[in-house]
């Protein structure tokens, strides 16, 4: 059996943590075990995993986190902040290709780096944003050789 990918380790790593902030959630939206995960890989390999059972809110949730790994992936920044960098014009948008109206703005895509400096992007959407970056995070802690990007 082939060692798993680097992605699918965080994959993993972010389903096994999922009941614990779900069970964190205060709002009946975000308490719906609805969510879900994407991760770009440094080979451009694109992996995820839906939770919950309902198809169009999981939709709706992969959707949102297909936009933040994709922000990332080309930014290399973290939602939220490559926003704020631009709109303070410390950063400008131009060279990533993305333009204003299409930032995601919410937070939950993370930049990783492996080891060697190789960056992964990865998002999760359908809890709390505070919580859509932890579980990232935190699943990154746990694999060697993965950490978060910081700037």
């Amino acid at each position: 059996m082939p060692t798993p990918s680097i992605a699918e380790r965080l994959i993993a790593e972010v389903i096994r943590l999922f009941p614990a902030y779900l069970a964190q959630q205060t709002k009946p939206y975000h308490q719906s075990g609805d969510a879900a995960v994407c991760v770009i890989s440094p080979d451009g390999a694109v992996g995820g995993h839906i939770f919950g059972g309902d198809k169009a809110r999981g939709r709706h949730c992969f959707g949102l986190a297909t936009r933040k790994v994709m922000q990332v992936w080309a930014t290399g920044y973290a939602t939220g902040r490559f926003e704020e960098l631009v709109y303070s014009g410390k950063l400008s948008e131009e060279p990533f290709g993305i333009n204003r109206p299409d930032f995601i703005g919410w937070f939950g895509g993370v930049p990783l780096l492996l080891d060697d400096g190789t960056q992964i992007a990865a998002a999760f959407s359908g809890l709390d944003g505070a919580s859509d970056v932890a579980i990232i995070e935190k699943a990154a802690e746990s694999i060697p050789g993965l950490r978060v990007k910081r700037d």
